[in-house]
């Protein structure tokens, strides 16, 4: 069964916006596939959209992809999130052969996966990536109704937050999401797929909203210490991010090192940079990996907790903060 009102292209569409898919236009993975830049080329160029197109990759959960895909377009549809600016513009879909694929109404600059390890990813905007997709991940986990349960991402990942050029984040993929509007996602062997490698605490195998507040927490310490986890990583045996992160922090109890903080030397060398923000920001994101669930935060203390930051009350306009406030309804 196809969705209404959403335009589905064919297979062609998108070589074209996309350049047959060329490297250039290339600009990251995620749990599923890739994602790719591409422009309507026929338009004039006042008129000129620019997309982002989501391929779906793997044959052999091609079934199971075409329920994620289904999902993604009800979600992006319904008028719950059809606004929300942390949140993609769902533009068509592509279901043709073994092609999927989701489109959407964004210029992309770049995925935090790439950008964080970058020096030109500078602290100011860094903490508006983490301020943006908290306030995104309290919206979600606030119940909306006495008939819908929270939201919860599942598979949230620093591949899946993509930038547009002003830095503001929008979360890519809902492949695994459950909650609200959904069912229990949990249970369906089309979303049996429990997080990403490195974001996901194993050894609670917790389902609740704080499995998102630990990923969270993994990307927020990734942020601040131009730290990821890659393929390269995993084979070689090296720590996760979270995993090194406690360690450091075991040390510095050990050594009653004072301000402890993860912050990479470059970031702390900036301007803008407040030593006392380095400690806090550091200290929240090991209360979000904390091994016990129950004494994580929620990700609307999470926010508050980012809101006092001195480098946000300083910079409040640059930002985003008010209109952050303002479209989650909340404060």
């Amino acid at each position: 069964m196809e969705p209404p009102d959403v335009d589905k292209m064919t297979y062609e569409r998108l070589v074209k916006y996309t350049n047959n898919f060329s490297e250039s236009n290339y600009v990251g993975h995620f749990q599923f596939g890739k994602y790719y830049r591409g422009v309507i080329p026929w338009l004039p160029v006042r008129d000129s959209k620019h997309l982002m197109v989501k391929i779906y990759e793997d044959p052999e959960i091609y079934n199971c992809n075409i329920l994620r895909l289904m999902d993604e377009i009800i979600l992006l549809r319904h008028e719950m999130f059809f606004n929300h600016p942390g949140m993609v513009k769902l533009h068509g879909y592509c279901r043709e052969g073994n092609h999927l694929a989701a489109v959407y109404l964004f210029k992309p600059f770049d995925s935090v996966f790439n950008l964080i390890p970058k020096d030109g990813f500078t602290w100011l905007q860094r903490i508006k990536v983490a301020l943006g997709l908290a306030s995104l991940l309290r919206f979600l986990h606030t119940r909306k109704s006495s008939f819908y349960d929270p939201f919860i991402v599942r598979n949230l990942d620093a591949a899946h937050i993509v930038l547009d050029e002003d830095y503001n984040p929008k979360l890519c993929d809902f492949g695994s999401i459950t909650g609200g509007i959904f069912a229990d996602r949990t249970k369906y062997k089309g979303h049996h797929v429990p997080g990403c490698y490195g974001y996901v605490d194993s050894a609670s195998g917790d389902c609740s909203n704080k499995q998102d507040v630990f990923a969270f927490g993994v990307i927020l310490l990734s942020l601040i210490s131009k730290k990821v986890y890659t393929e390269e990583n995993r084979q070689a045996g090296v720590p996760f991010v979270y995993q090194w992160a406690r360690k450091e922090y075991e040390s510095a109890v050990e050594m009653e090192k004072p301000m402890f903080s993860l912050v990479h030397e470059s970031l702390a060398k900036e301007p803008v940079f407040c030593p006392a923000d380095g400690h806090k920001i550091t200290m929240l994101a090991l209360e979000c990996v904390n091994g016990g669930v129950d004494q994580r935060p929620t990700m609307k203390q999470v926010y508050r907790s980012l809101k006092k930051l001195e480098v946000v009350k300083g910079h409040a306009p640059f930002l985003g903060l008010d209109s952050m406030v303002q479209k989650s309804g909340t404060t």
